[in-house]
């Protein structure tokens, strides 16, 4: 029996996000000042204050890491992006059209991890698009819309019969 969240297709090419330093130092900043504002809190004498930002800073701290894409993969009938912790985001072949490198500004999800002039663009046949930043784009984008060729034929071909005597 096959374990739940596992995926039993084949993994076609895995990428790991960009480095984008200044998209990180947002998001390592953000929980570093609600701390040292927990810190001038205490130090000031301020006792109710600090641990609701504790709570908050951590709170954020866990958002961010399990928002935060890990690896994106191309399957053979599927595109996962992987998030913290056990999370994932499948988008499978029958939903989408194609797969592109653009720089234009749409209406996306953004699963992006750099401010860049151009992401990666998974365009859905309905619904929102999805943004991603994959360390090699075109490499990515290539294996991508050849796996979902190579679905699509094999969706289209009549599956062989065989005959018992």
């Amino acid at each position: 029996m096959p374990m739940m969240g596992y995926s039993e297709s084949l993994l076609v090419y895995e990428d790991e996000p960009a480095p984008g330093y200044l998209l990180t130092l947002i998001f390592l900043l953000l929980p570093a000042m609600l701390l040292a504002a927990v810190i001038y809190l205490w130090s000031s004498g301020e006792s109710t204050g600090g641990p609701v930002l504790v709570a908050e800073a951590l709170f954020i701290g866990l958002i961010f890491w399990i928002i935060f894409p890990r690896s994106y993969r191309v399957y053979d009938d599927h595109i996962r992006i992987v998030l913290g912790g056990p999370f994932s985001i499948k988008v499978g072949f029958d939903r989408i059209r194609k797969v592109e490198v653009t720089s234009k500004t749409s209406l996306t999800v953004n699963f992006v991890t750099a401010l860049a002039r151009t992401h990666v663009k998974i365009n859905k046949k309905t619904g929102l698009a999805i943004a991603i930043t994959p360390r090699n784009q075109d490499m990515f984008t290539d294996h991508a819309n050849r796996a979902l060729d190579q679905w699509a034929r094999s969706k289209r071909m009549p599956e062989a019969r065989i005959s018992v005597r």
